[in-house]
């Protein structure tokens, strides 16, 4: 059962046809399984001249040249084959595929396939890649974005058991085997890739219709959970060595982390089939490879003397070193790879002082046993890297699970204080959580049973080989069961009821696949028990879902985990109380150990995250101190109130005589002639105070008079309506009866009691006059309109007339209504309260809502008869203090609208014509309506609850950032540093 023949064979194959010119096309997945397969010069000897990925959308077109494709059967490969065919770039295609094609997959090539260019389509089953003669892997890494486990341990990802299933299947067909399947009783994973296999060998039951052997070949799976140990050690053996420190990928080594390492030899190709050094000593110990490499070196320096000019004396000489010449030139270069290789492995030995770690490591691994004094001197060894620290203790936390839960505790409390991470040290717990004692189903350490211990004392008189390399993985007591008959099927079932004794006979193909993947040190056990002679001719296979060192297993460890439940980073329920928690799920800080590891970078994170809280803190307090205005808008329910007007309007060309004030409402009340907290200011034609004169009626002699008159004096009223008295005393009283009785007051002369007081010579006095009219007057919270307009108003048969007799009256001193409005404002009672004014003064002000809108407005006219108008919206007003205090008041709109009452209409530059009303009276009128929305305006502030929550808030939000900002770049720099120090041994 040779895997490395087999692929060899189906590689030879499908490059054999046709025998012309040809490109070979793989996919991401057989590229690294024909490169282990084959060499360069075996394809050019069979025409390929061209080997690309069939996904380089950059290849040239050669329609003269044949097409050989070898690629997996995924989606990805055949779609890409599809697009291929539907343009093809080469005159004739032979598809080859690694595994078994479905009928929907012939069909949908057949499809593609309009140019009918494709001459063969064939299946070899080479989906696997042969790394050894006995070992292979599946290439299946898993990382975060490419895993093995499911939700849990012990459950598939369904991508993973697909293409495991499909590479075991592969791997039979091959070696034309159909077996038996046995499998860890213990594992729920095995037993799930049991039953698929069989399941896919009875539904392709034609490919597996191979002679029937005497003895039925055998399938066994086994768990990497079941043995975690092997590993995790360091090894020492020359192919394993070669992985653990620098890392072989399907036979590749990158050297360029190697100081001083030759350009050449930057990358270098590391296979048995190519390599006759590697091939003869891949199995040997660090110790014995020295004196080996030492000989090859020799060999070569001897041939390098035969090879010189002195040497070369006739014409057959000449013949034999041309002959001779590239096997020797092939032969230096393979001489300086391995001594590169093997001084960088001697370097990274004595610089990570692996012989220390290496001897702890196997006295662990083995019966023997470790002490812990020692395993905490390496851990608080400075010299030694993190890396070592963390594998040592967890080979100790998996051996003393039971019996040293304390030593447990410290050894991890040692780790978080020499330079290992929380969440590498999590690692511990993940470990035993997930492949721990509860969890395998075999004495991993041989330290339970009598007869262990009585074999490791014998083992201990014989001696060992060598100190390094005393342990022997579980695997090899599993096959040395298997070949006694031993292995017990309570603990290793057939997956179907087997035949009389079938577990006592002596299988003689055996094939081991390793969920998890397997080790080299594990194949170099099965490639040494195919070479006992004593082995009766069983072959063994070794394979995996890839070959591990120990920096891949613990990286499938932590990426695996993440999507386990968070209980797997807890400490086992056996473990001791001064077991630290770190549960990273949690999304807890642990303010313990982690943080005893000094860095500038945290320093300097500190430092800026200090600063940042100290700002936002502050900014938060300011917010919590300041007061803010909240606005709402609410329905008024109020009823039944009233509103104070409070105006202060100047007419220059109006005498305070001739100036009334009114206000009427909807509600039919009327106030006329209002002198009630209204005073009329007599101004001069220049606009100064006539001083000494506060009002504009006419009847300041007029006590003076009465007096003289005497007090039986019975005035008459002129056929106006008599007062309550039936007396007219008064030229006043007389102009009261008159419009009381409707008429105009037009001619004082007429009039007994004008003619004695002068009332004709006064109003000459103050035609050229103007007048300042302010106070407050008091309206109805209804809609309405208060006048300011000439000459008294009355009313007759429910209609308002006015004496404008006087107004227009050409006395040579023409009157308009031309105005200036000082001040015009509604006020609410809580106005009244001069502490409640301030404070609605100071929250308009902070609301910018402090003017009205009538304030210094100006309205000019030369007309007599001119209505200006002014059209209100009053809005209430609210302000609530954080004191509980409400104060009311008003806030309006205006609008403003003239109209010349002369004119019947006018005509635009457009041409509309607008005609306008000539009924009306001139003045200036102040039409206000009462909105039904209340606006609220209340202080809020925030509450020393929310400033506390605020502040906890920044305090954990930045710390938390900050935290994570210092892991990454904590752990950047140490794989750098590591990369940069370490080459291959590093923590993935």
């Amino acid at each position: 059962m040779d895997v490395v023949k087999a692929v060899e064979t189906y590689i030879t194959k499908l490059v054999s046809t046709p025998s012309a010119m040809k490109v070979l096309l793989l996919d991401a997945h057989t590229t690294p399984i024909v490169s282990l397969a084959a060499t360069q010069s075996t394809l050019l000897s069979h025409q390929v001249y061209l080997t690309d990925r069939v996904d380089n959308p950059q290849r040239n077109r050669m329609p003269h040249m044949k097409c050989v494709c070898f690629l997996q059967p995924s989606e990805e490969s055949i779609q890409a084959v599809s697009s291929e065919l539907r343009e093809p770039k080469y005159a004739d295609y032979y598809l080859y595929f690694s595994n078994v094609l479905s009928k929907s997959t012939i069909e949908r090539l057949a499809e593609a396939d309009e140019f009918e260019v494709v001459r063969e389509v064939q299946e070899y089953f080479a989906d696997y890649a042969p790394l050894l003669p006995s070992l292979f892997s599946l290439n299946h890494i898993p990382t975060e974005n490419r895993p093995l486990y499911g939700s849990s341990p012990n459950t598939w990802d369904d991508v993973a058991l697909g293409r495991s299933v499909q590479g075991i299947i592969a791997v039979l067909l091959s070696l034309r085997k159909k077996p038996v399947i046995r499998y860890e009783k213990m594992s729920g994973m095995a037993k799930k890739l049991a039953n698929e296999v069989h399941q896919r060998i009875q539904s392709e039951s034609t490919l597996f219709d191979f002679r029937p052997a005497v003895v039925s070949p055998l399938l066994i799976i086994l768990d990497r959970r079941n043995d975690p140990v092997t590993p995790l050690l360091t090894q020492w053996t020359y192919q394993a060595m070669v992985h653990e420190l620098l890392g072989i990928h399907n036979g590749r080594v990158n050297l360029t982390m190697v100081p001083d390492i030759r350009p050449e030899l930057s990358e270098i190709t590391l296979t048995t089939s190519t390599d006759p050094f590697f091939q003869a000593h891949h199995l040997a110990t660090f110790g014995d490879l020295g004196t080996s490499l030492k000989n090859y070196v020799q060999s070569y320096q001897s041939r390098s003397l035969a090879q010189s000019p002195s040497t070369i004396n006739s014409i057959s000489d000449m013949k034999r070193f041309v002959e001779e010449y590239p096997e020797f030139k092939k032969l230096g270069g393979n001489v300086s790879k391995h001594v590169a290789l093997v001084g960088e492995l001697s370097r990274l030995v004595d610089r990570d002082r692996l012989l220390d770690v290496g001897e702890i490591e196997q006295g662990l691994a083995t019966s023997s046993g470790c002490d812990f004094k020692t395993v905490q001197a390496l851990v608080t060894n400075n010299a030694v890297p993190a890396w070592n620290k963390l594998r040592v203790v967890i080979l100790y936390a998996l051996r003393y699970q039971k019996s040293q839960t304390s030593n447990i505790a410290s050894l991890i409390n040692l780790l978080l204080a020499n330079g290992v991470s929380r969440e590498e040290a999590g690692l511990v717990y993940v470990l035993l959580n997930i492949a721990g004692s509860d969890q395998r189903q075999d004495d991993l350490f041989s330290t339970e049973s009598l007869l262990a211990k009585g074999k490791s004392a014998l083992k201990g008189l014989k001696g060992v080989e060598n100190v390094y390399t005393q342990h022997n993985p579980h695997l090899s007591q599993t096959l040395e069961n298997l070949l006694k008959g031993r292995l017990k099927e309570s603990s290793y079932p057939f997956l179907e009821t087997s035949g009389a004794n079938l577990g006592l006979q002596r299988p003689q193909d055996i094939i081991i696949f390793i969920i998890g993947g397997t080790t080299y040190e594990e194949a170099r056990t099965v490639a040494l028990l195919n070479q006992e002679a004593n082995n009766a001719g069983t072959q063994i296979l070794l394979g995996g879902t890839c070959v591990h060192n120990s920096s891949s297993y613990v990286e499938m460890i932590r990426a695996a985990a993440k999507n386990f439940p968070p209980s797997v980073y807890e400490p086992p329920p056996e473990s001791a109380s001064n077991a630290p928690s770190l549960n990273l799920n949690l999304g807890g800080v642990n303010t313990t150990e982690d943080v005893k590891v000094k860095t500038r970078t945290g320093a300097f994170l500190t430092l800026i995250s200090a600063c940042i809280i100290l700002a936002f803190t502050t900014m938060e307090y300011l917010d919590y101190r300041r007061v803010a205005v909240d606005t709402s808008i609410v329905v008024d329910r109020s009823r039944g109130q009233k509103l104070s007007v409070k105006l202060n309007v100047t007419f220059p060309h109006v005498p305070c005589y001739l100036l009334s004030l009114d206000v009427v409402d909807i509600s039919g009340e009327q106030q006329r002639d209002i002198s009630h907290n209204i005073m009329k200011k007599r101004l001069t034609k220049a606009g100064a105070d006539v001083l000494g004169i506060r009002t504009g009626e006419l009847g300041s002699e007029v006590d003076k008079i009465a007096q003289q008159r005497g007090p039986n004096y019975c005035g008459s009223c002129y056929g106006g309506i008599e007062p309550p008295t039936g007396c007219c005393n008064s030229c006043e009283d007389v102009r009261q009866a008159y419009s009381n009785k409707g008429w105009s007051f037009g001619n004082p002369d007429d009039i007994e009691q004008c003619v004695q007081e002068g009332w004709s010579e006064k109003l000459k006095e103050q035609a050229e006059e103007g007048c300042n009219i302010s106070g407050r007057i008091r309206v109805n919270k209804v809609v309405g309109s208060i006048h300011l307009s000439p000459g008294r108003s009355y009313q007759t048969n429910s209609r308002q007339f006015r004496d404008l007799v006087p107004y227009l009256k050409n006395d040579g001193n023409p009157h308009d209504f031309s105005h200036m409005v000082h001040e015009f404002l509604f006020m609410a009672d809580d106005e009244y309260n001069p502490r409640k004014a301030t404070i609605s003064k100071e929250m308009k002000k902070r609301m910018n809502i402090v003017g009205n809108p009538l304030d210094g407005h100006v309205a000019k006219t030369n007309k007599q008869q001119y209505m200006f108008q002014y059209f209100l919206k009053v809005v209430s007003t609210q302000f609530r203090t954080l004191d509980d205090k409400t104060i009311n008041s008003h806030q309006y709109s205006v609008t403003h609208f003239e109209r010349d009452l002369s004119e019947g209409g006018n005509e635009d530059n457009q041409g509309v014509y607008t005609q306008h009303g000539t009924v009306g009276v001139p003045g200036a009128y102040f039409n206000f309506e009462i909105s039904p929305i209340l606006i609220v305006h209340s202080e809020t502030r925030q509450s020393f609850a929310h400033f506390l929550t605020s502040t906890c808030a920044i305090v954990g939000g930045v710390l938390t950032v900050a935290a994570l900002l210092d892991s990454i770049l904590f752990a950047t720099g140490r794989k750098f540093k590591k990369s940069g120090v370490n080459g291959g041994a590093k923590l993935m």
